[in-house]
């Protein structure tokens, strides 16, 4: 057999095989939808190390010491029923915070993309692209690659030759590192919550800001993004955000650190007794009430609700079994609280999300 043919087939299957050892994400639990809802956690971003320029495998990114200093949710609405739905007739989904009021991102879906349409604040100001390009693209594999290239138009003053537009836009969005990522726990003195086969997708965004004048450029502003974002293909959205962004209006560079305080493989379902023990606890986001439903939980038990400190904000000692129960939560503030029942053999655990 001749050896250069010898030598392609056996690289070819040794690429194969590394390939096969990789992770993936795909596009199952990443494509949003109406009524979709996700919080971070704020955290501390001083002295964080997002871990090198990529490249490495098996990386472990061990960030369970993360301090928490505040909320922020994200949802998904019909962008039918936003401010600007006329704006965007392509949307499918328009995405909404409580960071900023009537708000919106809007996005169009495909089964494999997100496409990114443009932004409405009607406090500040408006993003219309030309086109919609891709600000996801799955499957995401270490090394995939993703450039997309855009223009548009900023309102109040909207386009003609005394407009603002959105010129040379380009991201960029390398797969460049997998591994074993490690948060703060969801229980206060648990373990870390620990997330195998994560991929880490680096986001290098520029574009400038003109505003126009007479048909002249009158003042340019450059602004740069600079993320790391580490996804899970079994959790929507990216676990952990780093990123450092110049402010729109020529200001200084902003930080952003925030993680998705979510049970991973060291969450205290992990301590489930054999059998079938259950916990559901449903509306999930709430803001009023909640029911909390078990079975096959041994008695007495206790029931208790307890903040990311570990600080017990409600708390029942049941002595007889219940497969049901209503608890009035509107006097706790937002944040992502842990629904717990507990006794001598078993502890069961289920996070909830108030807003």
């Amino acid at each position: 057999m001749n050896k250069g043919l010898l030598f392609s087939v056996f690289g070819a299957l040794f690429a194969n095989i590394l390939l096969a050892q990789t992770p993936q994400i795909t596009s199952t639990n990443q494509i949003p939808a109406i009524g979709d809802t996700i919080t971070y956690s704020n955290a501390f971003s001083f002295g964080f190390d997002p871990a090198g320029s990529g490249g490495a495998v098996n990386v472990l990114w061990d960030y369970q010491t993360l301090s928490s200093t505040s909320f922020i949710s994200f949802w998904y609405d019909d962008p039918v029923a936003t401010p600007e739905a006329a704006n965007f007739p392509g949307a499918t989904v328009a995405l909404g915070s409580d960071q900023v009021v009537n708000g919106y991102e809007y996005f169009s879906t495909t089964a494999n993309t997100i496409s990114r349409l443009g932004y409405s604040d009607p406090a500040v100001a408006s993003i219309y692209y030309s086109s919609g390009w891709d600000r996801y693209q799955f499957p995401i594999d270490p090394g995939a690659y993703n450039n997309q290239t855009y223009t548009g138009d900023m309102t109040p003053l909207g386009a003609g030759e005394d407009s603002v537009t959105i010129d040379n836009g380009n991201y960029q969005a390398v797969g460049d590192a997998y591994g074993t990522l490690k948060l703060p726990p969801t229980v206060f003195g648990g373990p870390a919550e620990v997330f195998e086969d994560v991929i880490r997708v680096h986001v290098i965004e520029t574009f400038q800001i003109k505003a126009w004048l007479l048909g002249t450029p009158a003042i340019i502003i450059n602004v740069s993004d600079d993320y790391y974002f580490y996804f899970s293909d079994q959790v929507q959205e990216p676990l952990l955000i780093y990123g450092v962004t110049t402010d729109d209006a020529g200001g200084s560079p902003q930080t952003v650190l925030r993680y998705q305080a979510i049970p991973g493989t060291g969450s205290t379902t992990s301590l489930l007794e054999e059998g079938t023990a259950t916990l559901e606890v449903f509306p999930n986001p709430a803001s009023d009430r909640i029911l909390v439903e078990s079975s096959n939980i041994e008695c007495p038990s206790t029931l208790m609700i307890s903040n990311l400190l570990g600080e017990i904000v409600y708390e029942e000692y049941v002595t007889t079994g219940f497969n049901r129960k209503e608890i009035n939560i509107a006097d706790l503030s937002q944040g992502i609280y842990n629904v717990t029942i507990t006794n001598a053999s078993t502890t069961v655990s289920r996070k909830i999300v108030v807003r």
